[in-house]
């Protein structure tokens, strides 16, 4: 039995993630990344049932499809499609309640934290103190709460008001 065999399965996937791209196994680490992720994603500390989980994974999906249109440029094809998935996103909150929108909310933010983290280190090997930052970042991310979220978003956008 290794140190190792009592992680979770999110700690396991990322463990295996950091150890491919330090170059301990083969591989370039970038599959075990996406299963860390979706690892961590899936993550959320409470009991969904299948269905919640579902809604949940559906309104991750479109907030993902709605941030990508939302980017500068396209035209009014971009416009009308960012339409309608605002109105399939609020089909959504109507259905399954605010509740498993903050959550998916949630989890969009902290798998958009763990593939920024993973791609800072993609293009060389990892150090042990890369590794430590990993893990901390990975449990700084996980352990944070939709409440703690929103509050360090409204600080964010007030200080960038006041600064512009």
């Amino acid at each position: 039995m290794t140190e190792h065999d009592d992680a979770s399965a999110p700690e396991a996937a990322l463990r295996k993630a950091v150890e491919q791209l330090c170059g301990d196994e083969p591989g370039d680490g970038s599959e075990a990344a996406q299963e860390a992720v979706q690892a961590l994603a899936d993550g959320s500390g409470k009991a969904w049932t299948p269905d919640q989980e579902t809604q949940i994974r559906a309104m991750v999906d479109q907030i993902r499809k709605l941030r990508d249109l939302k980017r500068p440029g396209g035209g009014w094809w971009r416009r009308r499609r960012k339409e309608w998935a605002r109105a399939r996103l609020e089909d959504m909150v109507k259905v399954g309640g605010p509740e498993l929108l903050h959550e998916a909310d949630l989890r969009h933010w902290k798998s958009l934290a763990m593939v920024e983290l993973m791609l800072e280190f993609a293009g060389s090997p990892m150090k042990q103190e890369d590794v430590e930052k990993v893990l901390t970042h990975r449990e700084a991310v996980n352990a944070v709460t939709y409440e703690e979220y929103q509050q360090a978003k409204k600080a964010l956008a007030e200080k960038q008001a006041a600064a512009g």
